[in-house]
């Protein structure tokens, strides 16, 4: 029930259209099968596939009109249509022959499911529109019954089972292969957004195929796009679980479990509301975000500033990159600046009181004042500390090159 969008060239070969569009072989209603006695009903099924193309109309309308998935377009309505005129011949045949489908009528309609999981249908919406097709079939075969053959309107009652079992065979033939279709587009797609982040945080974005991957998974590769990662939803199914949350909203995202981390990759949409779907699937991880960046290589600057900014990120709390750009940053270059720093590091574990005199003056912006009202201590006493401070470091915190040595210092001594 899912012809491909763009409609085969006549010329092409039959064996390059897909199974469902293939024109059936001519029907020819006197070669009906009809069992003895259930004339009167073929007659009438007969009626209704003499005039198909009028039912079609009607139910591609209904279908449109109530399902609505089909009314957004997502299936155009000469694949609708070519999908319903297929789906209702067969069914009437096989109400006049009074049997359920056969396996090759059941193939098709399974093809009808692959191509619908291809193109986004959801399956409730697809079985819903098969649903109102055997319904409003249903409805004109009644209405076809003369009026002066009420035996016919009885006889027609009892067709009621077959017209059940075709659509019970039928929506479960679809389902099952809708569902093994999606199972391995989903397959495929984790596998592509794996491979994506792992070329982000490689750098490896030279070569076309980072290009054709974020493009396979909806990104515009020349746009802005944001990093977000979480520490303390470090599996595939928190992976799987933050993805199907973050589908719901604005945007495209790509959610990766690496490592320790679960990496999100995004752009479009609300960077605050993918922080409140993180928390609210992990409310005591740790989260940091990237600043948005442009391009590719803009996605796996975003990722480090990620990372960087989580390192220094306790758990249960979010931080930016944009707010902690500072710290992240010398927190990523601890190795270089280690023994640069290790004077004020070692001063602030032997003397934390020193170290918090330091952090309030920073706080207080210079006023030894307001850091002393910060600490409930005399002004003098402050003093005190931040001179003992700079006899000790050999660093003045009360300018700005001491300072930014001294809370560096500070931050590495815990």
């Amino acid at each position: 029930m899912a012809p491909s969008p763009n409609p085969p060239r006549a010329d092409a070969p039959e064996t390059s259209v897909p199974i469902d569009l293939r024109e059936p072989e001519e029907l020819q209603l006197e070669h009906l099968q009809v069992p003895a006695g259930w004339e009167p009903v073929a007659a009438v099924a007969n009626t209704v596939l003499i005039d198909l193309d009028d039912l079609v109309g009607h139910v591609v309308d209904r279908v449109e009109g109530e399902v609505e998935a089909y009314a957004h377009g997502m299936v155009p309505r000469s694949d609708l249509e070519a999908s319903v005129r297929r789906n209702l011949e067969v069914a009437l045949v096989g109400l006049a022959e009074r049997r359920p489908p056969t396996a090759a009528e059941l193939d098709v309609r399974r093809e009808a499911g692959v191509r619908r999981a291809h193109q986004g249908m959801p399956i409730d919406a697809l079985i819903a529109a098969y649903h109102v097709g055997y319904r409003e079939m249903w409805h004109t075969l009644v209405a076809r019954v003369p009026p002066d053959e009420p035996e016919t309107a009885t006889q027609l009652l009892t067709a009621a089972t077959t017209v059940w079992r075709w659509t019970h065979a039928v929506t479960d033939a679809i389902a099952t292969t809708y569902a093994a279709t999606i199972r391995t587009l989903e397959a495929r797609e984790v596998g592509a957004r794996q491979r994506f982040v792992e070329l982000l945080a490689a750098g490896d974005l030279d070569g076309a195929e980072a290009t054709s991957l974020a493009t396979s998974l909806g990104f515009d590769p020349v746009e802005d796009v944001r990093a977000t990662v979480v520490r303390g939803a470090t599996d595939d199914l928190h992976a799987v679980q933050l993805q199907r949350e973050l589908d719901d909203l604005a945007g495209r995202h790509a959610v990766v479990a690496r490592g320790l981390v679960v990496v999100v990759i995004s752009q479009g949409g609300d960077a605050d509301e993918v922080v409140a779907a993180c928390r609210r699937l992990e409310p005591i991880a740790a989260l940091a975000t990237g600043h948005g960046r442009r391009g590719l290589r803009g996605a796996r600057a975003s990722l480090v500033d990620a990372e960087q900014t989580l390192w220094i990120t306790p758990d249960g709390h979010t931080q930016h990159f944009d707010d902690a750009w500072l710290w992240a940053t010398l927190a990523d270059a601890d190795e270089r600046l280690g023994d640069l720093l290790e004077p004020g590091t070692r001063v602030a574990r032997d003397h934390p009181h020193l170290a918090e005199a330091v952090r309030a003056l920073a706080e207080a912006g210079f006023s030894v004042t307001q850091a002393a009202r910060r600490l409930g201590l005399h002004a003098n006493t402050v003093s005190y500390r931040l001179e003992r401070w700079q006899e000790l470091t050999g660093w003045d915190p009360r300018h700005l090159d001491g300072l930014v040595r001294s809370l560096a210092a500070a931050r590495r001594a815990p």
